[in-house]
């Protein structure tokens, strides 16, 4: 029997089988007859020798001289000529012949030098240099190892095409075999796995190095083949299988200029999928691709693997997510249907009351009506109480202290799960006291900046086409806009000191004794951990428990970088908000880095604001200052151990040694607070002069300007990019300064400077919106991970199909945002306003 190989050159066989050779065969075949003796040119066929490669039994062809006298024809056992689904049974070539008569053609002495000869004919160094070190370079110094590697894959494909073959005992073997003799039969479940694997494409010179199949149609087989002999039944599906080999070098160069190959700079490799037996496992497609001679070429195989179809119910974190998430919108059903029954009730009361009542009673009535539509403080409107209209102050406490000792602590809790009443606060345009108008629409305007920094770079490319083509757009003007989006987190980084700056010193004026105490400090830590936390960890929970099992596609396997496995290792990181100094390089949710920066600075931040409360100023202006020294000399020093590096240049050790650590972010943190103490300390009445207005905005117009667009002089042209220094100085200076631009912005609208510039940003519409840009933040990376994961082929990237892509993204961002605002977000402020004002009324 033939020895049985372990997968060696199934691959290969499945790659031959979808080129056309008909001409090929037509020319050798006419070769060959006119070597042959005439009883073998005539269709008597005697085997030679029986050797290790040519002991299989040989089937008859055709008897007679052009008349069929036998037309019994190669068919494997297991075929149904009654089953639709295989096709119809076409008659095939002699399997046996053909492989023969390529044999005779490799065994020829002359067929090596001849090739070599050709092939030195040829005028350049590219191609040529590649096949002639294919043809001649042997293992070893044998022969030539694409002459042997292909008199191999005949001699395989001999036993593949045999009874035996089939018949064998390795049911991947067994499946192979049955797989390749359906595509000689015509069998359509066969056509369907070879149609379903990948081929080489268009724009392989524009970075499309990956050949994706049909995996839905892959996956979608399933026939069944019955054994005549013994009556056995086995089902043989498809199985959809990557191979990742990498690029080699000698290709990349294949061109005679000094430029390489324009292949993929992001993702240097080539990955090729096939449909094959899901019986075959992953160690012997690996197994099989490994015996390649890719050394030979100077590529290697990387990676050989099926596709994994996972079940979410067999998966106990994601079985834990559903519960969760079901317990969540249980509670949300609870709440806003005793929110709703109870109003009827209360409303059903007031009206029978006011039926029946007396003169004397219509006053009591009138007098419960007033108080009983007091709203509690969640700024949706103003107070009416007693006819008038009531202003913030001593007298609005005092009647929600009353209403809540009215409301048990239950029904609090319950209301708080109101998806009607959460919703009416997200959607209300109406804000509390000390609202700076214009935060609102810088806030949207920057998420929608991160969006679509993100958008266009997420996935590092690795699903678009032309890839070198995309990467030529960082050449444009315009594009600068996009390059420089990491801009807009540190606007956010500026909005958070200013806010806080501004809100805490607010409340110290309003306190009694107009310094915070102890216990508001213990407050003030507590509210920010629980006003992020609860939102961030739902959606890490649904990040790496069920997002897993929402994705299928060929780029599912592709899902490693979305870090599911890093979440459910260092998720308490994230907790604690330390993932961005611990274990860097196994974070969790990547874009949560910024979330730890922000919590960082708001535990250091009463190390200035503390001062200023109670009375020491120059030390709180001292310690911001210190706070920006410490951001340029750290920023500074770092982007110097690094070589100047940036997001496009050597960007791993720039997220990792740079742009995630808290000490290079803190100076834009520190002019914010510094731009909080200067709102404060004039109360948002502050008179410019129109030539000092007019000449800041052209200082600080050109400032963001420069920050944003100078890259263009470093990117345009290759060979005028910036040096180390210059790479240096513009990522040292460039976040300051965008701050600056930033702050006054807030600065002018504000203080009623701002004219049109104010109108836009404090626009009515952009308050709802705002509400929800937390979520949206976390969301937005979680769709992109989806999105960039589960399509179906290489994406050809234009400004359409981008401007799309980011539209969806930003619009899909929003509503899931929308729906855990109302779900989460929302009942967890409602739940510590609950119990703080319990506890004041306690006390």
């Amino acid at each position: 029997m033939f020895p049985v190989q372990p997968c060696t050159t199934r691959i290969i066989l499945v790659c031959m089988c979808s080129i056309a050779a008909s001409q090929t065969y037509n020319d050798l075949h006419k070769d060959n007859d006119r070597n042959k003796p005439i009883a073998q040119q005539s269709g008597n066929i005697t085997p030679g020798p029986e050797t290790a490669s040519n002991a299989l039994p040989i089937y008859p062809r055709y008897e007679g001289d052009g008349e069929a006298k036998d037309k019994q024809l190669f068919v494997s056992p297991s075929f149904d000529q009654n089953d639709a689904s295989q096709g119809p049974h076409a008659p095939s070539v002699e399997p046996n012949v053909l492989a023969g008569m390529f044999q005779s053609v490799l065994h020829n002495p002359q067929l090596s030098p001849m090739l070599m000869t050709v092939l030195g004919n040829q005028q350049g160094d590219g191609m040529q240099s590649v096949l002639k070190t294919i043809i001649s370079k042997g293992s070893g110094g044998q022969g030539s190892p694409l002459l042997s590697m292909l008199e191999e894959v005949l001699s395989t494909l001999q036993y593949f095409l045999s009874p035996e073959g089939l018949q064998s005992e390795d049911r991947c073997t067994a499946d192979v075999s049955a797989y390749l003799q359906g595509v000689g039969q015509g069998h359509m479940w066969a056509l369907q796995m070879l149609d379903a694997s990948g081929k080489p494409g268009r724009s392989i010179l524009q970075g499309a190095t990956k050949f994706f199949g049909n995996y839905d149609e892959c996956l979608g087989v399933s026939h069944t083949l019955t054994n005549e002999s013994t009556g056995q039944r086995r089902v043989i599906k498809g199985g959809y299988c990557h191979f990742k080999f990498t690029l080699p070098t000698a290709v990349t160069n294949v061109t005679n200029g000094d430029e390489p190959l324009p292949i993929d700079p992001f993702h240097n490799y080539i990955q090729w999928d096939l449909c094959l037996p899901n019986s075959c496992n992953d160690s012997q497609v690996t197994k099989a691709a490994s015996r390649l001679p890719l050394n030979v070429t100077g590529s290697s195989l990387m990676s050989a693997y099926f596709a994994k179809i996972t079940d979410w119910t067999e998966d106990p974190s994601a079985v834990a997510t559903v519960v969760v998430l079901c317990f969540i919108v249980a509670l949300s059903l609870v709440g806003t249907l005793y929110d709703v029954i109870s109003a009827e009730v209360a409303s059903y009361r007031r009206k029978r009351f006011n039926d029946n009542a007396d003169g004397d009673s219509e006053s009591e009535a009138c007098a419960y009506n007033n108080d009983v539509f007091v709203k509690d403080d969640d700024g949706l409107q103003e107070k009416t109480v007693n006819n008038t209209t009531e202003r913030p102050g001593l007298q609005r406490l005092e009647n929600q202290e009353r209403k809540h000792q009215r409301e048990g602590f239950g029904r609090q809790l319950l209301l708080s799960f109101s998806v009607s009443r959460n919703t009416e606060k997200i959607l209300s345009t109406r804000t509390g006291d000390g609202n700076l108008g214009c935060i609102h629409g810088i806030r949207v305007l920057s998420m929608a900046w991160v969006i679509l920094g993100h958008a266009v770079s997420w996935d590092g490319l690795m699903s678009y086409e032309n890839v070198t083509v995309y990467a030529d757009w960082t050449r444009r003007f315009t594009m600068q806009f996009i390059i420089n989006a990491s801009l807009a987190v540190d606007t956010f980084f500026l909005l958070s000191g200013c806010l806080l700056t501004f809100l805490f010193l607010r409340e110290c004026d309003k306190s009694v004794r107009g310094k915070p105490t102890a216990k508001q400090m213990i407050i003030y830590y507590i509210h920010r951990w629980w006003r992020l936390t609860p939102v961030y960890m739902i959606i890490i929970m649904v990040y790496a428990g069920l997002l897993d099992h929402l994705i299928d596609g060929p780029m599912a396997e592709s899902k490693a970088l979305i870090d599911k496995d890093h979440c459910r290792d260092n998720w308490w990181a994230n907790m604690l908000y330390i993932n961005n100094l611990y274990k860097i390089d196994e974070m969790c949710l990547p874009a949560s880095w910024f979330l730890a920066n922000d919590m960082q600075f708001y535990v250091v931040a009463p190390l200035a604001l503390l001062p200023l409360a109670f009375g020491f100023a120059k030390i709180g202006y001292c310690v911001m200052s210190g706070f920006i020294a410490i951001h340029m000399i750290s920023y500074g020093y770092l982007e110097w151990q690094t070589g100047g590096s940036s997001l496009l240049l050597n960007g791993r050790d720039f997220m990792d040694k740079v742009y995630r650590l808290p000490w290079c972010r803190v100076g834009v943190f520190a002019i914010g607070m510094l731009l909080g103490v200067l709102l404060h300390r004039t109360k948002c009445k502050l008179k410019i002069r129109r030539y000092l207005l007019v000449l800041g905005w052209l200082v600080f117009l050109a400032i963001g300007l420069l920050c944003c667009y100078i890259s263009y002089d470093h990117m345009r042209e290759a060979d005028r990019q910036w040096g180390a220094n210059s790479r240096i100085v513009y990522q040292t200076l460039s976040r300051p300064g965008w701050s600056l631009f930033v702050a006054w912005i807030i600065l002018v609208c504000c203080t009623r400077n701002g004219g049109v510039v104010n109108s836009i940003l404090s626009w009515s519409a952009w308050i709802p919106l705002g509400r929800l840009t937390y979520g949206a933040y976390l969301i937005h990376t979680v769709v992109l991970s989806y999105t960039s994961c589960s399509v179906r082929s290489l994406r050809y990237a234009d400004v359409v199909f981008v401007s799309y892509h980011y539209i969806g993204t930003f619009a899909v961002s929003y509503a899931l945002s929308f729906i855990t605002c109302v779900l989460v977000e929302s009942p967890c402020l409602g739940l510590e306003k609950v119990v703080l004002t319990r506890l004041r009324l306690k006390k």
